[in-house]
């Protein structure tokens, strides 16, 4: 089993194999993620279909038209539509997903055997908008599932509820449970993501390399910034200092590496 918290990527499994459908396995070979692109900002490639919390009376629509559609609730989900009240996916938190906790989910895929992708299941939370404009953080449940007609994953989320007692900050975990028969779900990996920059240089010193990455010199950055060049030198050698990094092109690579610009 891997550390927690280390990148994703995952020793192969190989429990039960005997039970999984060979027709399953073709679906997942067919669309395999090599290459595949993340459309910004669309939930809809994301989850499989609209989220359902019956205990609080609420929903999120994927594709935003379910107030104004009733027959997408044709299916008998929801039985008295008009009492459930709408969530809005929080726009912080969509784009968190898309660009951070997504694509490690699609690096976990890549790394697995098919046969072992269904032994898996992920539970992460997420952040919505009630229609009174109150915020709180709501608990995902699923697996992954493949759409014939898409090429990218979607999650197959089975429990969506709300935790707004119980967690109030603003990060996103994800966690990933693998299933064995001896032993039941197991976690083999979590990763807390967060909007703010969780960096060890201050937004000054941050702001200098970000210039430097774009090419410009220490008068040049000192000339924009109304800073001495002694003043610049000196917050790219204490930024050096900070990072372990011994030259300014070790510092741009680590800053790219760890999203810190």
């Amino acid at each position: 089993m891997n550390n927690e918290n280390s990148p994703p990527v995952f020793q192969d499994l190989h429990d039960d194999e005997n039970s999984f459908d060979p027709d399953y396995a073709k679906i997942f070979d067919q669309h395999r993620t090599s290459g595949a692109k993340l459309e910004e900002n669309k939930p809809q490639l994301l989850f499989e279909c609209c989220l359902i919390d019956h205990l609080g009376r609420q929903f999120a629509c994927i594709h935003a038209h379910c107030p104004t559609q009733p027959s997408c609730f044709v299916d008998g989900q929801l039985q008295d539509n008009l009492d459930f009240h709408e969530l809005q996916f929080h726009p912080e938190d969509r784009i968190l997903w898309s660009e951070k906790i997504f694509p490690d989910i699609l690096i976990f895929i890549d790394a697995q055997p098919v046969v072992e992708l269904p032994h898996y299941r992920f539970i992460f939370n997420h952040r919505y908008i009630h229609t009174d404009g109150s915020i709180s953080q709501f608990m995902h449940e699923g697996s992954l599932m493949f759409a014939d007609n898409k090429w990218l994953p979607v999650l197959n989320l089975k429990v969506f509820f709300e935790i707004a007692d119980i967690k109030t900050d603003e990060t996103i975990i994800l966690t990933i449970f693998h299933y064995s028969m001896p032993l039941g779900y197991q976690k083999v990996f979590t990763r807390e993501y967060s909007n703010t920059i969780n960096a060890p240089l201050s937004q000054r010193e941050l702001e200098i390399v970000k210039l430097c990455h774009l090419g410009l010199s220490s008068k040049l950055i000192a000339d924009k910034l109304n800073l001495s060049i002694h003043t610049v030198k000196n917050h790219k050698r204490k930024s050096m200092e900070k990072t372990l990094t011994h030259n300014i092109s070790e510092l741009i690579h680590l800053c790219l590496l760890n999203h810190w610009l």
